[in-house]
């Protein structure tokens, strides 16, 4: 009986730590970093009782469908919302994919918006270098994720990630390590 009460309690708690909340917009970025660039990918999840905020800036025409230049207006508009700089100067994103849901999964909570972007570092030098991050993008119905992925770049060692409570506010610290001649 215990066990089952346990595996219960389990299973619930592990329901709604994954469960999408109703009431926010689930902002979450991954980073992957390389010796010459830096790739975002947001993936951006409204919630069924923020969906009509959303859509208002998404579908401004209100057709009730978002066409790929709105689409891609609305990733512009984003991406100003962010602060991103790398070893103390502010750098810019440019925008290489977005992927939208249908008007009818953004309603329905199921909808995510993908946009991947890139900044080009030129080549990073060996040595310790640091990556911020801030999102201002919606703050009153937003919650946000940041996380850096594991590098492909042998050169590349992944350091400390710091994270404000909120997660609007980020840094990772990297590595380059010069390749063997």
């Amino acid at each position: 009986m215990k066990a089952a009460l346990l595996g219960c309690f389990w299973f619930m708690v592990a329901s709604e730590a994954f469960a999408h909340r109703l009431d926010e917009y689930l902002q979450a970025a991954r980073i992957a970093v390389a010796t010459n660039r830096i790739d975002l990918t947001f993936e951006l999840t409204p919630g069924v009782a923020v969906a009509a905020k959303v859509l208002e800036r998404i579908d401004p025409n209100h057709d009730g469908r978002i066409s790929d230049d709105e689409g891609g207006a609305y990733a512009q508009q984003f991406l100003k919302d962010l602060n991103i700089g790398v070893d103390g100067k502010s750098v810019t994103m440019n925008v290489m994919s977005v992927s939208l849901p249908l008007v009818q999964d953004v309603r329905s909570g199921t909808g995510g918006i993908r946009i991947q972007a890139t900044l080009a570092v030129g080549s990073l030098g060996a040595g310790s270098h640091a990556l911020t991050l801030t999102n201002g993008h919606l703050p009153a119905i937003s919650v946000y994720l940041v996380n850096a992925l594991r590098s492909n770049d042998p050169a590349v060692e992944i350091g400390k990630q710091t994270r404000d409570e909120l997660q609007r506010s980020y840094r990772l610290e990297f590595r380059v390590r010069p390749l063997a001649p």
